[in-house]
């Protein structure tokens, strides 16, 4: 017998294997079922959506969860949302997303320390530069994120795209 805590799992799964369309399907069949998701449940739809350059799809999702589920998002909905834009090469309304992310959502020095950690140890992983520059930006702390980005050029990180 399937619960919310499965059907996540199920969705999260999927989502890690970048199988978007079977956690988007996965989605609609738990709540079919009368499963109401949570914000782990959305979190898990977004990652799929974002792997699998569902734009559409996941913003409709953000939409369901703040409108008719009442969930407030939280930093790693508005993370899902920008990766998701950012993969598809949507690139101004990841900034508009990004700079709009109330600065209470997170502390950005506690963002930047981890993520200063992290490109030490992989300093051509281009997607840790873009996140934490994503964070500066959101902190209003433009000229910080613009110079996170050359360094990202200088080094020659590259964030890879997903495959549609």
């Amino acid at each position: 017998m399937r619960n919310l805590v499965s059907w996540t799992s199920l969705i999260s799964n999927f989502a890690m294997h970048g199988r978007g369309k079977e956690a988007v399907e996965s989605f609609e069949k738990m709540e079919q079922e009368g499963w109401k998701p949570n914000r782990v449940t959305f979190v898990s739809v977004l990652t799929a959506c974002s792997h699998g350059c569902l734009v559409e799809q996941g913003l409709k999702f953000f939409k369901k969860m703040v409108n008719e589920c009442q969930i407030l998002p939280d930093i790693k909905h508005y993370g899902c949302l920008v990766d998701m834009l950012g993969r598809t090469r949507r690139l101004e309304e990841a900034e508009k997303i990004a700079l709009e992310i109330p600065c209470e959502m997170g502390n950005e020095v506690i963002g930047e320390r981890v993520t200063t950690k992290i490109m030490e140890i992989e300093r051509g992983c281009g997607g840790d530069y873009v996140l934490t520059s994503n964070i500066l930006a959101g902190a209003g702390r433009l000229g910080d994120a613009l110079s996170l980005r050359r360094l990202m050029d200088y080094r020659n990180a590259i964030k890879v795209l997903a495959l549609v």
